[in-house]
């Protein structure tokens, strides 16, 4: 059975805790920034706003088809471009393989071969929609892979296809996943079934698709989540960089999937496959500042009535309850 998000809430600490403040709690990766992504899509991110985003609190991440940002950041290839950047020195370079199907064999058949040449280069790939795949990019030494197939707010792969994934479920399913390699890497690969043993190394989980509120992103980490991604919610701040549309005397951006016809046009100059997204417009409410702010005062309240102390408690010991759609209409105020 797949919940949605909406389907399931975080229940507050069972005992006392010893944290009477939020400021006690740390809602902080290892690098001082919320664990945030802001999606790389060309509607939200470019070349003469990038680093104004890389010096806020969330992580940016250089769109295909847009050059000229900082170097040490986050880039996002497309597969045969990151195929063809193995000529070059990708020593302690952030990349991303930014493909919408992370099921394909070849992926990490070469995020293999780049590990071996520099073991220093940082690699993220996605989307994948089953939780078994998570032992493939553990296997393959994969840093970070985004998890959900069709659920962002940009696109419409799962409306046309039929594939599709609940975050709940994926995300689910990727804490037994991980219980199961632990119990083989502490029985010596004893045990049989689908896992072979392999070093303890765990890719970290990008939550991805359809996160456009708080509580959205906090239940996603609640759920084992290390990062979640999100698009819409940064498209609706002020610095984004989609074109600026009056609608009823309110101010929108234009907003739209890169697979979509026109986000195709971005990456490639031309639509060269039937568009998965969708082109649309959405309102802009406020500044980047304030958004991370209002996500670092939410996400500390949670931890604190959750009793964490920093993400890692946060993700490992929320317990988490299904809630009736009923019931969600006195949560969704």
């Amino acid at each position: 059975m797949m919940n949605s998000l909406n389907e399931i809430t975080l229940l507050p600490s069972a005992i006392p805790t010893d944290i009477d403040s939020r400021s006690k709690v740390n809602p902080f990766d290892e690098n001082g920034k919320l664990p945030i992504f802001v999606s790389p899509m060309t509607c939200i991110l470019d070349r003469d706003n990038f680093n104004i985003f890389n010096k806020s609190k969330v992580i940016p991440i250089v769109p295909r088809g847009v050059s000229g940002c900082i170097t040490d950041s986050w880039i996002a290839y497309s597969l045969s471009d990151f195929e063809k950047s193995l000529e070059y020195d990708l020593s302690n370079k952030k990349v991303l393989i930014d493909v919408a199907n992370g099921h394909m064999g070849k992926i990490y058949d070469l995020v293999k071969i780049a590990k071996k040449k520099w073991p220093t280069i940082i690699i993220m790939v996605g989307n994948i929609a089953h939780p078994s795949m998570y032992t493939t990019c553990c296997n393959a030494g994969v840093d970070y892979v985004r998890v959900g197939i069709g659920g962002g707010n940009g696109c419409s792969t799962s409306s046309q296809t039929g594939v599709h994934a609940s975050l709940p479920w994926l995300l689910e399913g990727i804490k037994e996943v991980k219980k199961k390699m632990i119990s083989l890497y502490y029985s010596g690969g004893e045990e049989s079934g689908d896992y072979e043993p392999i070093p303890l190394f765990f890719t970290k989980v990008i939550a991805d698709g359809g996160i456009d509120t708080t509580a959205k992103a906090i239940k996603c980490l609640a759920l084992g989540a290390d990062y979640v991604m999100m698009g819409k919610t940064f498209a609706q701040c002020e610095e984004a960089c989609g074109k600026v549309i009056n609608i009823n005397g309110q101010r929108h951006h234009e907003y739209y999937g890169m697979a979509s016809a026109k986000g195709q046009v971005d990456i490639s100059g031309g639509c060269k496959k039937n568009p998965e997204g969708i082109i649309t417009t959405v309102p802009i409410l406020g500044d980047l500042d304030s958004y991370c702010n209002k996500f670092e005062s939410v996400l500390r309240s949670a931890m604190s009535y959750t009793g964490a102390h920093n993400l890692e408690e946060f993700k490992n010991n929320t317990q988490i309850a299904i809630q009736s759609i009923e019931e969600f209409k006195s949560f969704d105020k």
